[in-house]
Order: structure tokens, then sequence, then C-alpha cells
């Protein structure tokens, strides 16, 4: 019974710290046809899931996680508003532990900001993951930030086809902690398929240079040049096709095995922010990466920077790759303890092209964090204690060019006040500012000019 009270008031009192972040508080179906979730994990959530067939005949879920249901939502405009949006959830979410022992029934909250694609939108949601722990009075937690984006790109100056950069950034964590050397990762990468055999490397490397319908066509002209007769089951001309497709899957040994020194180096530099960033940039450098390979990490990590973390430490690890099937940027653990005691109590991370995945017409941008709290409340100090409710948000801070880190503080300051507030992520006009404020039913906008000095409007 006490758990049961514990837990109700942590999501209680981290639901009114998101409200007072604009962020409105959404539901979700418990049960939801199993293929929405397959879409989003690309089958890795398969193994973890409880699913059944409902009296209809359909194959159904009990919901191992939100973001799924609220991207569908959202692609089904179920979910009305303005972009960006924001929304909350709590609730259970059932799941077993990988390799099928333990597991059951956890209590989740999180959060989902729908239409915001920049750097701030991540900051935001990384700062309302660790800002929100704080706010509990809970201490000793960590952020630890990978970027999916951000190491594609350091593979992609290799000019590795797709599927080895998914097998190598697959592999990071597992080099990082020795369960894997380079020479097993080279050894099942031989296995898989993805080097190309030494005859055939100059073709393969001329393939993959090509686009796909121009290698088609080189295809269809060789296969013109071949014989009309059927090969089995197959024409000449579909034999080649599927001949010129592999070797485009394929990688010469030699670009594979320098993809497989940057596995190493990256597994290795791990670390507080700042040293990870200079170690990033000579890893880049050294492995010929264009410029900005690394802004999307780097612009992510000065956004935080205007956040007041209360402090909560911030690593970074681009050995963090889980979630490659859907996760297209910053990716990141909220972990507590240290050594064997260490534990992750939540993570999020970015996801662009579900809403698109699931039924949407457009591709949205779309970036969430989810908390354990069955693990949260256990971290509850002894003096925790409730606070009383307060209502919507009733300000929307908004910046000029280059004020943005006074904006950040102001509504921070504002918070702290009991204001509810809403930090503008979109707006590209004091216009389009006052526009969104009307349609949120938002009474006052807080500018902030490039001098530091705040402007109230009210609408």
């Amino acid at each position: 019974m006490r758990r049961q009270r514990s837990v109700a008031g942590v999501r209680a009192r981290l639901g009114r710290f998101l409200e007072r972040r604009s962020y409105a508080a959404v539901s979700t179906p418990i049960i939801e046809p199993t293929d929405l979730f397959l879409k989003k994990s690309g089958g890795e959530l398969a193994a973890q899931m409880y699913s059944f067939t409902d009296p209809s005949g359909r194959r159904v879920s009990l919901r191992p996680e939100f973001t799924s249901s609220v991207a569908l939502a959202f692609a089904e405009k179920r979910l009305p508003g303005p972009l960006p949006q924001r929304w909350r959830y709590a609730g259970p979410v059932f799941r077993r532990e990988r390799g099928g022992d333990g597991g059951g029934e956890f209590e989740q909250l999180g959060a989902e900001l729908i239409g915001a694609g920049s750097a701030a939108a991540d900051a935001e949601i990384l700062a309302l993951a660790a800002q929100g722990l704080s706010a509990l009075g809970v201490s000793g937690h960590r952020l630890r930030i990978g970027h999916v984006g951000a190491a594609a790109a350091l593979y992609d100056a290799l000019g590795l086809s797709e599927r080895s950069r998914v097998f190598l950034m697959g592999r990071l964590a597992a080099l990082q902690t020795g369960e894997e050397s380079p020479e097993s990762v080279r050894a099942s990468a031989e296995r898989l398929g993805l080097l190309s055999p030494d005859a055939d490397e100059r073709l393969a490397r001329v393939t993959r240079r090509m686009s796909p319908e121009d290698a088609e066509e080189m295809a269809r002209g060789l296969g013109g040049q071949a014989s009309s007769g059927a090969a089995g089951q197959r024409t000449p001309q579909e034999i080649l096709r599927r001949y010129v497709k592999k070797l485009r899957q394929t990688d010469e040994p030699g670009a594979f095995d320098r993809a497989v020194a940057l596995s190493g180096e990256l597994a290795r530099a791990a670390g507080p922010a700042e040293r990870a960033r200079e170690r990033l940039a000579r890893i880049a450098s050294r492995y010929g990466a264009p410029d900005g390979a690394l802004a999307p990490l780097n612009e992510m990590l000065d956004a935080l920077a205007m956040y007041d973390l209360r402090g909560t430490p911030a690593a970074v690890d681009v050995a963090l790759a889980r979630g490659l099937a859907y996760y297209t940027g910053v990716v990141f653990d909220v972990e507590h303890g240290g050594g064997r005691r260490r534990r992750v109590i939540g993570g999020g991370g970015r996801c662009d092209e579900l809403v698109s995945a699931l039924g949407g017409r457009r591709r949205v941008p779309l970036i969430g964090f989810a908390l354990t709290l069955d693990a949260v409340t256990g971290l509850l100090p002894p003096d925790y204690a409730e606070e009383d409710a307060d209502g919507p948000a009733t300000a929307l801070v908004t910046a000029q060019e280059g004020a943005f880190a006074e904006a950040v503080a102001t509504a921070e300051r504002l918070r702290a006040q009991g204001i509810p507030t809403e930090l503008d992520l979109e707006s590209a006009s004091d216009a389009a500012a006052a526009r969104y404020a009307r349609q949120r039913g938002i009474e006052t906008i807080m500018r902030v000019g490039q001098d530091g000095r705040v402007a109230e409007r009210f609408i």
C-alpha cells in the first residue's frame, strides 16, 4: 500500500512539473495492435511483449511503451492544436526483461515533443528528464547521451554500405564492454556476407558509387547482352540484377577494417561531455569526416548548457546506439548509481521517421523521454513531500535571435516562482508567437530582447 501511495504521489508531482512546462495530459489504450510497436522497434521488442490474439482474430499486445501510441494518435489527427505539441503521459507498461526472465508490469511517466526538430528541442527534453528527478529530491542521477545521426555520419565518411554501418553501430556497446573484439566483429561480418570477395572489390566499389537506378540500368544492360534463355526460374537479367544488388550491399575488406578501427575509437571516446566532444572531433578529423558531421551533437550540447541541470552530470557516449531501427538523432539514458549498482531508470531519444511510418502524410520531428516510476520511487529522499497543484501554462517566453539562453533562464525563473511557463521553440516572428499563444490559450508573452531585457505583452 505504501508503494502504491508513493508511486501515485511521484506520478502526480512529475505530472505537475511537466504541466508547468506546457505538457498536456494524453491517455493511450493499454491494448494496441502488435504491429504498431513492431513498426517503431523494428522487431527489437518482439521477444519482450505480451502478445495474444483477440476475439476478432487480430494480433494485439499490452503496450510495452507509450511513444508509438502517442505518435499514432498524432498521425491519425486525434491530437489537436498547432505545432509544436507537448504531451505527457503516465500509466502501466508491460514488458519482459531481455532473455525472457523477469519483468511484467511497470509504471512509466514521460513526455513527447512533436513538431520541433531543433537542438533546442533536444535540450528541452534532456533537461526535463534531469530536472524532473531533481525536483523530487532525487540525487546521484546523470545523463548518458549518444547521437545516432552523428555516429552514422562518421561511418558514412568511409563509404560503407548501410548494412555494414548498422551492423557496426549495433556492436559499439559490445566492443566497449569487451564482449566482442575487432576480430570477432570482422568474423561475424564475413559470415553475414557483408564483405565482398577480393575478385569483386572493384565492381563493388563502382556499383556503390552509382545511384540505385543507375546500378539497375547497368544490370539491365548486361542482361540484354546475355543469353535470352532462363536459368532455372530466373532470367539472366534477373540474376545479374540480384548480383549487382548484392555487390552494393557489401564492402571492401580494407574499408571495413578501417571502419572496425573507427568503432574501437568511438567505443573508447565516452566521457564527460566536453572531454568526449574533443575526442570525437579528433576522431572525425583522422577519418576524414566532412565538416559538420558532429554539428547536431555539438549544437544539442550547447543548447543543453543553457539549462540549470541542478548538478546533474552529462556524459557523451556514442556507443549508446540502441534502437537503430527508429532513433534518428539524440538518444539518451538516465542512470543512477555506479559500478555494478548502476541502473537505467529512464531514457529517450529522437525518432523523426515514426509518424510517417505509422501512416502520417509527412515526416514530423518527434522526441521524448520516459522514466520508470517504480525505480524512481526507491530513490526518493526521506523528507520527500507533496506540493500544491497549479494550473496550465499562463506565459510564453520567446526570444529575439541570439537571446535564447536568456529566454531559457527567464522561463526557469518564472517556473521557480510557480508560474506555469512554455518556452517558444519554433516561432519565426513576434506575430507568429502571438498567433501560437492565442491558439494555445496563453494570455501573456514574455519577449526577451538581444540586450537581455524582458518585455511583457498581454494577448
